[in-house]
């Protein structure tokens, strides 16, 4: 965690988290709306039953309850930072 709710007034947390080669976040669903943005590397996020090729610069928003997962399917470290936001 960077920040997080002892810091924060209306968010929940920004993360920063790192993937390695050929492994994944699996699948889970959250009390919160989220938002993922790749920093560096690629991989393929899924939400729900969409999925998408990410890189750099990518920013994927997950609704409150969503599924998603991700995969590193590069040959380098992913590497995301993570918005959470509460579901007021």
């Amino acid at each position: 965690m960077i920040l997080d709710t002892g810091h924060l007034q209306t968010l929940m947390f920004l993360a920063h988290a790192s993937v390695p080669p050929r492994e994944k976040l699996s699948s889970h669903a959250d009390p919160m709306e989220e938002i993922y943005f790749v920093l560096s590397g690629s991989g393929e996020m899924g939400v729900d039953d969409e999925n998408r090729q990410v890189g750099p610069g990518d920013a994927t928003w997950i609704p409150t309850g969503s599924s998603h997962r991700l995969l590193n399917n590069g040959e380098a470290d992913l590497v995301i930072l993570v918005v959470a936001s509460p579901n007021w």
